[in-house]
């Protein structure tokens, strides 16, 4: 039997505007998900998060052993691969605390059926090949112990890495990165298998930018395989993202644009925002359909063609970072008040962490135009650091009205088209073809007149500048299409005044039941448009 590639992974991500699941119920959330259909969802894989999560310890072995129980076998019939912490971010007690339940989960395995285990973990916020090889030798230590303590074989390589790439500069360089790991790997005395690479849509976005987030995936998953190919190895990429346009756009409608854009990918990951927004009956159908569409070769980039994206991703940058800093001071504020939907460290915690604001000066020097280069390097992001996550960053602006699509694209379109005229705006839809569709979609919910009231007039100016921008060179026009788009302004306009009152503030002042009110008005609106962010 050859290896098990899923075309489908479920995750633990809190974007479902419609349900907030507790830890206690994810075990069970995960097994009804890897049932086959008719009865459950029927997707392939789970990904058990750890990263910034307050996860059970034992909530691997719950998962692996009531799939036993149903008769399905992970490592054979479904995967069940945890996120574990980057040691970084969350130190390295909380990286081997989740290892370990790797570890027992996969002697529970052994012990109950003699089949069936965890052969992969997922890292996360990957930025070298030293950090991962690292984890292989935490890894391997685990597993000494596991032996020396149960008896168990000490094998170094029964458990793999799956390296997820999250930051623009560092999907940039992957091909170099993926290389490097398998090189150094090697040389240390572990096996590298036919290596899966996660590529992360949704922080590359709010960090940079929709356009460059989404041109640097298909570097990274073109870089990807070819690193993978001259090691003599093959690469099985797995896409990272949500509903909404600007973190992927995972839906079963866009599937089939999603595996245009992105050639080369194997997995798409389904999050909760699809599973519980958009309902059942659309999850199960995208999980047969992703098995018939994903898979299609990679298209190598030559020369030229890499060039004339990275000169894109720095025209989209600009415009998109210039906006960014001023937009966060009301985007922290709002982002705080986001309903929480998993049981996720807090971003302002003891043990929590905010995300890394832009690297300008590192994007600048991969830059292939000198021009470009300079004009990111002269980017001053400011106070942009400390940064929520992208799931409340997405919903706090869809809540004022701005979907986070627009941002810096209208003028990127604009830049582009005085570079090379209208060839050039063409040139980018035949490298990103799905433009106009997630544009298309995210248009339905801008209200300008809305994120008035929040932002700056200049700001606004910036954002309208974006918008017609879009509308000009994309015929795309913002505004509601039918009768639940309209319903969904009625209730935006709604909820203003109160969101006003908190970002004027600074912070919340009303009484438990306002806010109470407020939360109930922001899930409505993510239920309408599909996700919560």
């Amino acid at each position: 039997m050859g290896r098990l590639i899923p075309a489908t992974m479920m995750t633990q991500h809190p974007d479902s505007a419609s349900r907030y699941v507790p830890v206690r119920d994810e075990p069970q959330e995960a097994i009804q998900a890897l049932t086959p259909q008719p009865v459950g969802l029927g997707i392939q894989e789970i990904m058990i998060d750890y990263e910034g999560k307050l996860t059970p310890y034992h909530q691997t072995a719950e998962i692996t052993l009531g799939l036993m129980e149903r008769g399905i076998v992970p490592g054979r019939d479904v995967l069940v691969t945890p996120r574990i912490p980057n040691a970084s971010r969350e130190t390295a007690f909380h990286q081997l605390m989740a290892l370990m339940s790797v570890i027992e989960s996969n002697f529970q395995l052994s012990q109950a059926e003699g089949e069936g285990a965890i052969r992969e973990v997922i890292v996360p916020m990957v930025a070298s090949s030293d950090e991962l090889v690292e984890v292989r030798r935490r890894i391997e230590d685990v597993i000494d112990l596991g032996h020396k303590e149960f008896g168990m074989d000490r094998d170094p390589n029964a458990v793999q890495l799956i390296p997820l790439i999250e930051e623009v500069p560092e999907l940039l360089t992957s091909g170099e990165l993926v290389g490097g790991y398998i090189s150094l790997a090697r040389n240390q005395g572990y096996q590298v298998d036919d290596l899966r690479v996660m590529f992360g849509r949704s922080d590359s976005a709010m960090v940079y930018g929709m356009v460059p987030s989404v041109l640097s995936v298909k570097i990274a998953v073109a870089d990807c395989h070819a690193a993978c190919e001259a090691a003599g190895i093959r690469a099985f990429p797995i896409f990272g993202g949500g509903a909404l346009p600007f973190r992927g756009h995972v839906t079963l409608d866009n599937l089939e644009a999603l595996a245009l854009d992105f050639p080369g990918i194997s997995t798409i990951t389904v999050q909760s925002g699809v599973r519980y927004d958009h309902g059942k009956g659309e999850t199960m159908q995208l999980a047969l359909r992703a098995a018939e569409v994903l898979g299609a070769a990679a298209e190598p980039l030559d020369a030229q063609t890499r060039r004339e994206m990275l000169d894109m991703i720095g025209v989209f940058t600009c415009p998109y970072l210039e906006s960014f800093s001023r937009l966060m001071p009301v985007v922290t504020t709002l982002a705080d008040i986001m309903p929480r939907q998993r049981d996720r460290l807090a971003r302002k915690s003891a043990v929590g962490y905010a995300r890394d604001a832009a690297q300008p000066e590192k994007l600048a020097a991969l830059m292939a135009d000198g021009d470009i280069a300079r004009q990111i390097s002269a980017i001053d992001i400011g106070a942009a650091s400390n940064l929520p996550r992208a799931i409340s960053f997405t919903g706090a602006l869809y809540s004022i009205g701005l979907p986070p699509e627009f941002i810096g694209t209208g003028r990127g379109l604009d830049a582009l088209a005085e570079r090379g005229g209208a060839a050039g705006v063409e040139r980018l839809l035949r490298l990103y073809p799905g433009m106009r569709g997630d544009l298309a979609r995210a248009a339905c919910f801008v209200n300008l007149e809305a994120a008035a009231g929040h932002l700056p007039p200049d700001l606004i100016d910036e954002m309208d500048r974006d918008i017609r921008a879009v509308e000009e060179h994309l015929g795309i026009i913002a505004c509601p299409t039918d009768a639940d788009d309209r319903r969904y302004h009625v209730l935006l306009e709604t909820v203003q005044p109160m969101l006003r009152q908190l970002t004027q503030a600074g912070e919340w002042r009303g009484e438990a039941a306002d806010m109470d009110l407020v939360t109930e008005w922001i899930c409505r609106l993510g239920r309408l448009r599909g996700s919560l962010g």
